[in-house]
C-alpha cells in the first residue's frame, strides 16, 4: 500500500492510554477490576455519559467510588445481573476522550475496557492522518499513549463496508420503522439485558417485571420483533459477506 492509500484508507488500532480518567482512577484504587466501556450514550455543554459493563460482585464498590469523584455529577446503575452489571457514568467533559475523538473523526468500537490502571482501546480510524491527529491532540492534554497494533481495513471489507453504509444502513432503518414503540422496547431491553447472550442473563419473567405486562404479552411481543428484524438480518448479512 502506497503513502497516498494508506493516508485514505480506514483502520483499526489497538491502543493503550493512561491519562486523567475516571474509570483508570477506579481500577488503580481496585484491584482486579475490569471495566468495559459499552457506548456513550449522552451529553450536554459540559458533561458526557459513558455506558459501562462491570462484575456485579464488585458494583457496590465500584458505584461508590465513581460517586466520590468530584468530576462525576451522576452515576446511575442500569442494570443489576448474575455476572455482569450496567451502569452509566456522567462526567466532566474536559477528561473525557470523546471530545478528541469527535474533533479527529475517529471512534472506539469493542472491545475497550480499563484494567490496572490502563485504558486497553479499539479504534476505528477513517484514515491514518484521524489517527495521528488523535495522537498529537491528546497528547498535548497529557496522555500517555502507546500503539499496540494497526489494521488497514482490506478492499473485500471496504466494499461490505460501504455497501452496509448504502444498502445495509438502508435496511436496518427500514428494520426499525417495521417495529411498533412496544415491540422495540421490549427487544431493546432484551439486548440490553444479555436475553441473547450464552448463557442467557434474562429471561422472558424478568423482562415483563421490568415493563410491567405480562410474561405472555412480553414474549409476544418479543416473537414479533423477532420475525420483523430476522428476514433483514438476513439480508444484510449477505451484503456484507
Amino acid at each position: 500500500m502506497d503513502s497516498n492509500s494508506a493516508h485514505s484508507t480506514p483502520l483499526i488500532v489497538e491502543l493503550e492510554q493512561v491519562h486523567e480518567c475516571t474509570s483508570i482512577a477506579v481500577t488503580d484504587k481496585i484491584k482486579d477490576v475490569k471495566i468495559k466501556w459499552l457506548a456513550t450514550v449522552g451529553e450536554d455543554e459540559k458533561t458526557i455519559i459513558n455506558m459501562f459493563e462491570v462484575d456485579t460482585t464488585q458494583l457496590k464498590r465500584i458505584v461508590e467510588l465513581w460517586r466520590s469523584f468530584k468530576t462525576v455529577p451522576e452515576v446511575k446503575i442500569v442494570m443489576i445481573g448474575p455476572q455482569k452489571s450496567q451502569i452509566l457514568v456522567r462526567q466532566n467533559k474536559n477528561i473525557a476522550t470523546a471530545p478528541a475523538l469527535a474533533k479527529t473523526g475517529t471512534m472506539w468500537i469493542e472491545p475497550t475496557w480499563t484494567e490496572n490502571g490502563v485504558d486497553h482501546v479499539s479504534m476505528l480510524a477513517p484514515g491514518y492522518k484521524n489517527l495521528k491527529d488523535f495522537i498529537n491532540l491528546v497528547k498535548d492534554r497529557g496522555y500517555d499513549l502507546k500503539i499496540k497494533s494497526k489494521r488497514y481495513i482490506t478492499p473485500k471489507e471496504m466494499v461490505s463496508f460501504n455497501a452496509f453504509r448504502t444498502s445495509g444502513f438502508s435496511k436496518l432503518k427500514v428494520a426499525s420503522e417495521l417495529l411498533t414503540d412496544k415491540q422495540l422496547e421490549v427487544f431493546d431491553l432484551a439486548c440490553r439485558h444479555g436475553y441473547y447472550e450464552e448463557p442467557k442473563r434474562t429471561n422472558i419473567a424478568e423482562l415483563a417485571a421490568k415493563l410491567g405486562i405480562s410474561e405472555s404479552n412480553c414474549a409476544e411481543l418479543l416473537r414479533k420483533a423477532e420475525r420483523k428484524l430476522m428476514p433483514i438480518l438476513n439480508e444484510i448479512l449477505r451484503i456484507i459477506r
